[in-house]
């Protein structure tokens, strides 16, 4: 089971079906630097190797570069999972949060995989997803090139749904004229408060997913090395989320619903807290040892 932590509640988009919890909790609420890592310190002597950073956006959170340094000193593989946007341009999200341009060349030093998302070959398709006024896919592609002269791992993430099924001939055709390590397909999971409450507008049936596959590795022929296709039947107690108050707990949309006004997950998925030394054990019980 892989370890994913929120770090930042904040991000650069706001996608209609995005799987994180972050929104549903307290503004500005983050896990402490101290505690985590303090507890991933812990979680390595326990042998566990790979930690993925996601949220909200990473490279929102103010020490980011500061967390990654600390991290990697540890020892571990990080993976990030991010927009990228301040790789290229400074950002501000709403009316209080400026996010400085990062240092792209420090980034791919201290982070072994950069998860980037594209989920369609065109504007138009892209932002049937994720929501924002840029030009979307330019500024993905810009922000790759970016990360590709410091010799970064870029893995492509790619959530494939009800809006980007006919795009997936294109799609792959743009994936495959990039420069990158790894493409990840996930068939889209109606997990968060946006993926229940938008679930009609994006989920897919398993055959649907199998067709989107099959178009991919067609214009892929036989360079199939680098693909990764996550059908939802699989990714079931595949990983743990970390949320910005530390719970830690194995997503399942089973056990999940949603109101108008609340996102609510039974308490019985609870794991532990990562502020709570006492639940570091049991946390660290589920996860995957010196695996990466």
């Amino acid at each position: 089971m892989h370890l994913n932590i929120f770090v930042s509640q904040s991000c650069f988009l706001h996608c209609k079906g995005c799987y994180s919890f972050s929104r549903e909790e307290e503004k500005g609420q983050k896990i402490l630097t101290d505690v985590l890592v303090d507890f991933l310190r812990f979680a390595y002597d326990e042998g566990v190797r790979k930690v993925t950073l996601c949220g909200g956006d990473p490279l929102t959170r103010c020490d980011i570069s500061e967390l990654l340094e600390k991290i990697k000193e540890i020892g571990f593989y990080i993976s990030m999972d991010t927009v990228g946007s301040s790789i290229i341009k400074e950002v501000t999200i709403g009316k209080n949060l400026t996010v400085k341009q990062i240092n792209a060349k420090k980034i791919v030093k201290l982070v072994d995989m950069i998860g980037i998302p594209i989920d369609g070959s065109t504007n138009e398709i892209f932002k049937r997803f994720r929501q924002t006024r840029a030009d979307l896919i330019n500024e993905q592609l810009t922000i790759c090139q970016e990360l590709n002269k410091y010799g970064a791992n870029i893995c492509i993430n790619t959530v494939a749904h009800k809006g980007n099924l006919e795009d997936a001939y294109e799609l792959a055709k743009l994936i495959k004229s990039m420069v990158i390590s790894k493409w990840q397909i996930f068939q889209y999971e109606p997990l968060g408060k946006f993926g229940l409450k938008n679930r009609d507008i994006f989920e897919i049936t398993d055959k649907q997913f199998s067709d989107f596959q099959s178009t991919v590795l067609e214009v892929f022929d036989d360079d199939i090395s680098k693909l990764q296709f996550k059908a939802s039947r699989n990714r079931k107690n595949a990983y743990m989320l970390v949320d910005n108050s530390g719970n830690a707990w194995i997503p399942s949309y089973e056990n999940m619903s949603t109101s108008k006004f609340s996102y609510i997950f039974n308490d019985s998925v609870i794991i532990g807290n990562i502020a709570n030394l006492e639940d570091w054990n049991k946390i660290c019980s589920y996860l995957d040892r010196k695996l990466i």
